[in-house]
């Protein structure tokens, strides 16, 4: 009697709690999702040795239900064991570890530790419980918000995620260029929101249903990202947004050329004629100084200034830019061990003070050397050449959609620091891994085989 009773237990845990237990963990990981996506890093709980950002709440939360089931234990470990990636990581985690020991910098080891995490999370929330379509649409939801808030906050002048600030010393306040407000959304800084913004582009062109690329599919969420990178002020990100419309314009499905031609075509002429027409608005004026900014930064030429533009600064900028490359022979800096991230780099370069490095790939050299800069870059490389392969191999739209995400992200780090938006990087990379890698196999031609049909018959 008493097996015959466990064996009842054991039945109604498997088959009535078990539901429960999902749709629990369900909620655990749309929140992750959420908060991982859209919330702040400045919003959590204050913690002296260990800021509990609500990202790091939700992955305790998601973590106490893995940990309490042996099969999602299973499974997460499987992830992080037969992930070829993780492999390619192994250089750049003991650069990260010797850095921390040597430098006494816990954070050296721990920030990077966290987003990799993340990464991973991810990847099982996605395989385990909404699966690579509905985790697509979960995110176009996102962007939308995240856009149509950043419309709110051109016209207030106040990030809505502002009254969200909890934690002292990450939100960085209002940022003005020329007198004219740049948003920034959820993020610390503009240039972080344009980082987010390059990665939320492919996205726009990504159709779910048909499982094709086309720069058309939405057209509305592409203005509004497309006015919302305009509104960040950033040259860089409006330079590299540019250059990756037109990288989805050239990946988009084949049967969609044509048509998307006349599009293009039509657009910027009506963008064009508009702007014209508007430049004396204040409006119209702020997207002639955006435009002609990246001309002068590109040709160096003096277009801006008829906007306001200070000329002065311009060419500062274009000499900070040089200066950067000059860090990598600063003799102070060790080769093989770096600072760290405790300390900010702070020196002068060939005669000019140096405060702040807009440019990851240099930043990632003086936090860990040679060593770190150069295993970050093979990781990245590797999941570039990666996509690219199964790009040819499958045709899949959607690695298409992570890979242009992926390289014009990585295009803008070489003019701005990643500023706390690797997770959006991370995102795409967790999406390609969860896409589907079916090998492509051309459509056998009808009229071939009608042919050869009609040619026998007629032997008979």
């Amino acid at each position: 009697m008493i097996g015959t009773t466990e064996n009842v237990r054991n039945n109604t845990s498997k088959y009535f709690k078990e539901p429960l237990e999902r749709e629990w963990f369900r909620k655990v990981g749309l929140a992750y999702m959420f908060s991982l996506y859209v919330l702040p890093q400045y919003f959590g709980i204050a913690n002296p040795l260990f800021d509990l950002t609500i990202v790091r709440i939700t992955i305790i939360v998601a973590a106490i239900f893995i940990i309490n089931d042996k099969e999602r234990t299973a499974s997460f470990k499987q992830i992080i064991v037969s992930e070829k990636m993780g492999f390619v990581l192994i250089p750049y985690f003991i650069v990260l570890f010797y850095t921390m020991v040597l430098r006494v910098d816990f954070n050296a080891f721990l920030n990077p530790f966290i987003e990799f995490l993340e990464m991973y999370l991810l990847i099982y929330i996605i395989r385990d419980t909404f699966g690579f379509k509905q985790s697509v649409k979960i995110f176009l939801g996102f962007i939308y918000l995240l856009v149509i808030l950043g419309v709110i906050e051109s016209i207030t002048s106040v990030s809505p995620f502002s009254y969200l600030v909890t934690i002292k010393g990450i939100y960085t306040g209002r940022y003005l260029r020329g007198g004219h407000y740049r948003i920034m959304s959820n993020a610390g800084h503009s240039l972080g929101y344009g980082l987010m913004l390059i990665t939320a582009l492919p996205f726009a062109a990504y159709d779910y249903e048909k499982e094709e690329l086309n720069i058309f599919r939405r057209p509305v969420l592409l203005g509004l990202l497309l006015f919302n990178i305009f509104m960040t002020g950033s040259r860089s990100t409006l330079g590299v947004a540019l250059g990756e419309i037109f990288a989805i314009f050239l990946l988009s499905d084949f049967k969609y050329i044509k048509h998307n031609t006349m599009l293009l075509l039509s657009s910027f002429t009506v963008f064009a004629f508009l702007t014209f027409v508007l430049q004396k608005t204040s409006f119209g004026s702020y997207v002639m100084l955006q435009i002609t900014s990246l001309v002068d930064s590109l040709f160096d030429t003096t277009y801006s200034v008829k906007y306001g533009a200070n000329l002065q600064q311009l060419r500062q900028s274009k000499a900070y830019r040089d200066l950067l490359k000059r860090i990598f022979h600063v003799e102070w800096l060790n080769p093989i061990l770096g600072i760290g991230r405790k300390r900010g780099f702070k020196s002068m370069v060939d005669g000019r003070r140096i405060v702040s490095i807009d440019n990851f790939y240099i930043a990632e050299y003086v936090r860990y050397a040679y060593p770190g800069m150069v295993s970050y870059i093979l990781f990245l490389v590797y999941m570039g050449v990666r996509m690219a392969y199964d790009i040819y191999k499958t045709h899949s739209a959607a690695i298409r959609m992570c890979f242009i995400g992926t390289a014009f992200y990585c295009l803008h780090l070489y003019i701005a620091d990643s500023l706390q938006t690797f997770k959006y990087l991370y995102v795409l990379f967790a999406l390609y891994l969860c896409a589907d890698k079916k090998e492509y196999v051309p459509a056998k031609d009808p009229c071939k085989y009608i042919k050869r049909g009609i040619i026998e018959y007629a032997k008979l």
